[in-house]
């Protein structure tokens, strides 16, 4: 068997030719170029103390206080409460008949407020009467008697007696019938109706109604008497002095400020809570306060009931930095900081007062002083999500 030669194949046309070490061309040098100068550059921005992302900084805000609120000497929380209040209840157990009020109602002093049944009443009144008339003839007899002698000193005795002890009944049932009548022992608004018309009502019991302050009708409440009742710290008490001003926010009108006074410091103290409390009068009561409201209490260094609603715009002493020798604040607007000068003045509740430059209500950055920052720098608030 004969073999063929085979002639071996020519591979010299898939070899790569490389160009000569050194050999680069123009673009090779431009493109290290460019990344060197890249390079330098962001050598540079971190030796300055710069990153490629934007700082942290804490926001404050440059908050606007009344000129109340500005002399603050001490606040205190607590309830409007009546130095007169007063639970109206029967004197006797009967059923109520009439019923002349409701909640709201103004009452003068004496008017009916309820009235009880009193038909058993009355009917013991006629036979306590007939029993009067007839021991008033019986001892009108026994005194005729005895004063011709024909009746011992002790029988006319016995007729004096029984004479008086009937009266006595008729007044006593007289009385338990002016108890069926319930009227107002001061001029008031009642607060809480606590019976109805049919319900049997008691001294010491509760009402059906579940009013649950023992028998009570009514709560009557003499609105000229409110105050604010506040728990003041005893450590503090050296702040307040006789007819301390005060201003007061109730919770439930907070856009109106009452104006009045320390009325008096009740001379007992909380063990417990290191508390003494204290009454504040209003000098500008109108009706819409209401017993048992939540209200603040600011005292103040003086009065200001009639003074101007100057209002004063206040910073922390950390957001006050100085560029360029001007004194200033590093605005937030829109994550970046613009740098706005402002005149301060004095100190108020530890904070400082600006009297231009800013109006209240602006983001600033606290601690600016050390912040470095730069006009128009972009800014990440701290506490923020990115």
């Amino acid at each position: 068997m004969s073999q063929e030669r085979r002639t071996p194949a020519d591979l010299s046309a898939l070899r790569i030719h490389r160009d000569p070490e050194g050999s680069r061309g123009p673009r090779g040098w431009l493109l290290v170029g460019a990344v060197l100068v890249v390079l330098a550059g962001l050598a540079a921005f971190f030796a300055s103390g710069h990153s490629l992302r934007p700082p942290r900084v804490d926001a404050v805000t440059a908050s606007v206080v009344t000129e109340g609120q500005a002399s603050t000497v001490l606040t205190a929380t607590g309830y409007v409460e009546a130095e007169r209040k007063a639970d109206l209840s029967p004197k006797i157990t009967s059923r109520i008949v009439a019923l002349n009020v409701t909640e709201g109602s103004k009452v003068r002093k004496d008017d009916v407020i309820a009235r009880l049944d009193d038909t058993d009443l009355n009917a013991q009144l006629a036979e306590a009467n007939a029993n009067w008339v007839n021991a008033k003839a019986e001892l009108a007899r026994q005194q005729s008697l005895y004063e011709q002698g024909l009746s011992p000193k002790s029988t006319l005795d016995a007729a004096i007696a029984s004479e008086r002890a009937n009266r006595a009944k008729v007044d006593y049932t007289k009385a338990l019938i002016d108890y069926t009548v319930i009227r107002a022992p001061f001029a008031g608004v009642v607060t809480a109706k606590r019976a109805f018309v049919g319900e049997a009502v008691s001294p010491f019991g509760s009402s059906p109604s579940g009013g649950g302050s023992g028998g009570a009708i009514v709560t009557l409440v003499e609105f000229s008497t409110l105050y604010v009742g506040a728990d003041v710290n005893e450590a503090n008490l050296s702040k307040l002095g006789d007819r301390q001003p005060a201003e007061i926010t109730l919770d439930a009108n907070p856009d109106k400020t009452y104006h009045g006074y320390l009325r008096q410091i009740v001379p007992a103290a909380d063990r417990q809570k290191a508390t003494v409390r204290v009454k504040v009068a209003f000098s500008d009561a109108d009706e819409k306060i209401l017993p048992d409201l939540s209200a603040r209490v600011a005292f103040t260094s003086a009065p200001t009931k009639g003074e101007s609603n100057r209002r004063h715009v206040l910073i922390p002493k950390s957001a006050l930095v100085t560029v360029d020798g001007r004194s200033g604040v590093y605005r937030i607007v829109e994550d970046r900081v613009r740098f706005t000068p402002v005149e301060t003045g004095g100190e108020v509740q530890g904070q400082l007062e600006v009297k231009s430059g800013l109006q209240g209500g602006e983001r600033l950055v606290a601690g600016a002083s050390g912040a470095r920052l730069r006009e128009g720098q972009r800014v990440r608030i701290e506490g923020e999500k990115e």
